[in-house]
């Protein structure tokens, strides 16, 4: 395990997707000597909870870009981040849901994808079921789909690109906590780890859920609440195999499927706050029986699987589910760097307008972000 330096050309703080994705960015394109401080280890966080759904667009452009250059990433990732390592991307397909009230949200956010270089196409309610025959699709008006998307493994992915930041320079230090950005006047300097200080030019607040807590001594107040989400393992019964990933804002939900035969399945809102260092991290049994009743809708033949239980993740989430943009202040301040790590609800009506998440994306933004009015709030 590394020590400590003294000094470095850029820090970053925190070992999630995003802490990991920069290191291995910033030391390909040789930025000088990088340190990634992770108080815990790689994918420690919400990271490893992900359900790191890979697609291509969104409601806003930006997402839409950055989104399709990260799911080609993930389709080319020996070429792109190159070592030994393997994110798990699994090309399973994605489909989106509308109903009635939100189809034609999603076709203008599909065409307007389009536009910008997405591949996506819109499908009727026929065609999603001569794709996937166990749908039932009463009650959907226009589906979007993604035959490259799918989903990856998020310990695996974080992981992959730590080390290969590693193997290009970068040092990783884990199982060491960040007390605080240091700051002289206007600039910041360095950071302060369990009472050693290291000298920096540049610091990226990459510590999620964390993040605010060093933020708030300079005088950068942020919402960053952190919400408990479940996701429900349920077993596909014999005959029903591997699905595409499913996000359904006509019951706001999504999933995917698992290794084997399971497949994940959660709401998209939740609003339990709970204390991101001690919370109940397995699924509610009240849960676990509504995503049954859910995921049987969608899929009748469900009604003959079986439930495996669930766990808990959190989403550090802001006012209106945005990434946190930099703010006016602070030289070299870097305000947190979490906008894509796992699936997420927007703030928005039905599958949200652009929504935030979670990064540039390695895995989906939010499942809202596809199926409503592409207005930001």
């Amino acid at each position: 395990m590394a020590d400590l330096p003294r000094t470095a050309d850029c820090v970053i703080i925190g070992g999630g997707v995003h802490g990991a994705s920069l290191a291995f960015h910033l030391a390909r394109k040789k930025a000088g000597r990088v340190v990634l401080i992770e108080k815990k280890f790689i994918a420690s966080g919400p990271t490893g909870r992900s359900t790191a759904l890979v697609r291509r667009f969104y409601a806003m452009d930006f997402f839409t870009r950055t989104a399709s250059a990260a799911a080609e990433m993930f389709r080319h990732w020996k070429d792109v981040v190159g070592g030994d390592g393997d994110p798990g991307f699994q090309q399973v397909g994605m489909l989106a849901l509308a109903g009635p009230e939100n189809a034609p949200h999603l076709r203008h956010n599909a065409m307007q994808a389009q536009k910008v270089g997405a591949r996506v196409k819109l499908i009727s309610p026929a065609e999603v079921k001569a794709l996937v025959p166990a749908a039932n699709v009463d009650d959907v008006a226009l589906a979007s789909y993604e035959a490259e998307s799918g989903y990856a493994d998020p310990s695996s992915t974080a992981n992959a690109l730590a080390n290969r930041a590693r193997e290009l320079g970068a040092t990783l230090v884990q199982y060491r906590s960040v007390d605080a950005i240091r700051t002289a006047g206007q600039k910041v300097i360095g950071v302060r780890s369990e009472g050693v200080d290291l000298d920096a030019p540049v610091v990226v607040n990459c510590a999620g859920l964390w993040a605010d807590r060093l933020l708030r001594p300079l005088g950068v107040e942020i919402s960053i609440k952190p919400e408990r989400h479940q996701m429900c393992f349920f077993r596909r019964p014999a005959g029903f195999g591997v699905h595409p990933a499913v996000a359904d804002s006509v019951q706001m939900t999504y999933m995917r499927p698992e290794h084997g035969d399971l497949t994940i399945h959660g709401k998209l809102v939740y609003d339990e706050i709970v204390d991101p260092d001690s919370y109940n991290e397995g699924a509610d049994p009240d849960q676990i029986v509504k995503n049954a009743e859910l995921i049987a809708h969608r899929f009748p033949v469900m009604e003959h699987g079986l439930a495996m239980g669930g766990y808990s993740g959190l989403y550090d989430a802001t006012l209106d589910h945005h990434p946190v943009r930099p703010l006016e202040g602070l030289r070299h301040h870097a305000v947190p760097l979490d906008a894509l790590r796992r699936e997420r609800p927007g703030a928005e009506r039905a599958l949200g307008g652009a929504a935030a998440s979670q990064a540039p994306p390695l895995t989906g933004l939010s499942c809202r972000a596809s199926c409503a009015g592409d207005r930001a709030i």
